[in-house]
């Protein structure tokens, strides 16, 4: 008999690439009774998968259709990717076998959602910490993203309303959640270039300082950086 290891690994084979896999050792039985019960199975998991796609993605399944996302989930439920994925991960990669660019992108606001609500606990940096600092002390504050800190580009018209977006069309969105609730923050391109430079090793505050005036050309280069901290996008680092 092969191992407890072995056995397990040719059972997942099997499953994901027939039974031509299957080691005749790990079963008693008829074949065809055997090959049954392995479908049965193998549907099981592959329905499981599709559902944990329209639980991470329903209103990018609202968008293009409850016939065309099965479509689209039942194919990538069958490729490696989705066969080497738990289910919590499942939907990582599925956003890039959408069609067009403005389902890409909403899909992965969904799941860029997803990843902020399942974050680790941080303190949000807030803007009454920074009063008490002298320019010297502020200048030199170790900052990060907020763990829960995620930054989508967006590269065409948003096709769901988020929250706080009136007229103009952002750059990204930002998801993150500072307390119990996720937020869905629009980015403008000097906002989304400082909100990158916060994630760069070693980072300090006057570094997003230099980063905004860069972009701004000494235009109010402080509103980028108040409106992360507002957000609750920065945390104190180390």
């Amino acid at each position: 008999m092969p191992s407890l290891i072995d056995a397990q690994n040719n059972f997942i084979d099997t499953i994901n690439d027939g039974p031509a896999r299957l080691d005749p050792r790990l079963f008693d039985g008829p074949v065809d009774r055997i090959m049954l019960g392995l479908k049965a199975h193998a549907n099981t998991i592959n329905h499981a998968r599709i559902v944990a796609l329209e639980e991470t993605f329903p209103l990018t399944r609202q968008f293009i259709g409850d016939e065309e996302f099965n479509r689209l989930a039942r194919n990538f439920a069958e490729s490696e990717i989705a066969r080497a994925s738990d289910n919590n991960h499942i939907g990582l990669r599925f956003p890039y076998c959408l069609g067009d660019a403005a389902t890409i992108e909403l899909a992965q606001i969904e799941w860029a959602w997803l990843e902020s609500y399942n974050a680790a606990e941080a303190s949000a940096l807030t803007l009454s910490e920074l009063g008490g600092l002298d320019q010297t002390h502020l200048i030199a504050l170790p900052i990060a993203p907020h763990p829960s800190a995620r930054l989508v580009p967006i590269s065409s018209p948003l096709v769901i309303a988020v929250e706080n977006l009136t007229d103009m069309q952002p750059s990204a969105i930002l998801t993150v959640r500072p307390e119990t609730e996720v937020r869905l923050v629009p980015l403008n391109p000097i906002q989304m270039a400082v909100c990158a430079a916060s994630a760069e090793k070693n980072a300090v505050l006057g570094n997003l300082l230099e980063i905004a005036i860069e972009q701004s050309g000494e235009q109010a280069p402080l509103e980028p950086i108040f409106h992360l901290i507002g957000a609750g996008a920065l945390i104190k680092a180390g």
